[in-house]
């Protein structure tokens, strides 16, 4: 093979593994602004309507430490093609659900797909590029679909509701299956063992997942039915019994699921930290901002999507800058900004509301608000990925997604209570909800800071080419 035919296999096969990372990205937020009209259509209560969008992400973070772990044991190719093929199964299935509960089980399905396709995708480009400047480039571009898949996912969710809310289910399917049929010709196969293949861990399985499954539950639900409903706090003193079992389970264990040790690296720690805290504040950030919108101003749901698409906009076309500058300088002080400038856009949403035009509103917030969330996100990958070796590489993916997974339903259970308590004290609850992400990403911000810093002589895995 020569070199350019090389060179050109490897750009296909980040195209594929970056239109996967889009697409489960995406399926996070695509639906919300297609909620009223599923609910007109399916007849569905607000209590339950709001599992069509939580039902993925229960999936999706209750299940990505077992996805990061079966892929490092059976494949990385293997399961990245299995786990795709599901999810465009169930998106094609998702546009003939004739009821709440069929259209919950579909949501759930693509989010436990997804679970096993995002870490897979990502060791796999791990393995395509080598270390340099390929694979810092290679990760930022990765980062940057991510990244804008989720911020863009309510403006694509805002266009497809004109036509039908049931585009915003099926509208992933086709590029699925596309990237289905040239996988197989481009991504590489998985290496064949010279030994016994490690043994998987089932007892670890077994309690982590229904453990952070319960976990997502119970946060999800607080949103919905509050702190004090039995399912809520029912739900996360089992989840905290079954992962203190699973960290008895892999102390003991030969070949555990997740050596304990992964959580003893500074950087990774620190990393998923940040991680689920700035993706937290995100998330709570977009939903009060998407209510205020429809509710307050009374905006239509494409309008309301659109709101975002300038800070989709700067995360797709910097994000990949910003995660070789993370490569070649460290990622401590590009989070800190990037965070930083997230702080600043919340401040400035929260004392400029009624003050200025909603449309300046939304342009003078966005603009840091993107670039702060494509100076965060890649850093926080490089960051997560920069010292962990390839064999765990789905691991570590697993365990960065989840983060961002879980710290988004944490976050915006709090928002939420918040937002739902500040009438009873005589506050605004878009202003109430909204001061408190800003607090708190004023908080992330210092601990961004707070975090180690690596020289890039020291990071063998990502150092880049001089």
């Amino acid at each position: 093979m020569t070199l350019s035919k090389s060179r050109n296999g490897a750009g296909l096969a980040l195209l594929l593994l970056c239109a996967a990372n889009f697409l489960d990205a995406m399926d996070v937020s695509t639906i919300g602004v297609a909620l009223p009209a599923i609910q007109a259509e399916l007849g569905m209560e607000a209590t339950s309507l709001q599992w069509a969008v939580s039902a993925y992400v229960l999936g999706y973070g209750g299940f990505l430490l077992l996805g990061g772990r079966v892929a490092d044991v059976f494949g990385h190719r293997r399961v990245f093609l299995w786990s795709l093929a599901i999810f465009a199964t169930a998106s094609i299935a998702g546009g003939f659900v004739d009821s709440g509960p069929t259209l919950i089980a579909a949501r759930l399905i693509k989010g436990i797909a997804a679970a096993f396709t995002a870490p897979a995708a990502l060791a796999l480009l791990l393995s395509v590029f080598g270390e340099g400047t390929a694979r810092a480039k290679a990760l930022g571009v990765f980062s940057s679909t991510g990244a804008a898949g989720f911020v863009l996912g309510m403006v694509i969710g805002g266009a497809a509701t004109i036509f039908s809310w049931r585009a915003t289910l099926v509208m992933g399917a086709p590029v699925a299956i596309l990237t289905l049929l040239l996988a197989p010709l481009v991504l590489p196969a998985d290496p064949k063992r010279t030994g016994p293949r490690p043994a998987f861990d089932w007892a670890g399985a077994l309690t982590i997942t229904p453990g952070l499954l319960l976990f997502v539950f119970g946060i999800t639900n607080a949103a919905a039915a509050g702190w004090q409903a039995f399912p809520t706090w029912g739900s996360l003193i089992a989840s905290l019994v079954l992962i203190l079992l699973f960290l008895a389970v892999e102390a003991r264990h030969a070949d555990p699921m997740v050596p304990l040790g992964m959580f003893r690296r500074a950087k990774l720690r620190h990393a998923n930290a940040i991680a689920a805290l700035f993706q937290g504040a995100y998330v709570g950030f977009q939903f009060l901002a998407t209510l205020y919108y429809q509710n307050a101003i009374g905006w239509s749901a494409f309008t309301t999507g659109f709101c975002f698409a300038l800070g989709g906009v700067f995360v797709m076309f910097l994000a990949p800058r910003f995660a070789t500058l993370a490569q070649n300088r460290g990622a401590t002080g590009l989070m800190a900004v990037g965070v930083g400038l997230q702080a600043f856009s919340y401040i400035f949403w929260v004392t400029a509301l009624g003050h200025v035009d909603p449309i300046l509103l939304v342009l003078f917030s966005q603009i840091p608000l993107g670039l702060g969330y494509a100076l965060t996100y890649p850093s926080v990958q490089v960051a997560a990925l920069s010292d962990v070796e390839d064999d765990k590489a789905g691991l570590a993916s697993g365990l960065l997604f989840a983060s961002f997974q879980i710290g988004g339903g944490i976050v915006l259970a709090a928002a939420s209570a918040v937002f739902g308590a500040a009438p009873h004290f005589g506050w605004d609850p878009y202003v109430a909800g909204i001061a408190f992400v800003a607090l708190l990403a004023i908080a992330i911000t210092l601990l961004a800071a707070a975090g180690p810093r690596t020289s890039a002589a020291r990071r063998p895995s990502y150092q880049a080419a001089e």
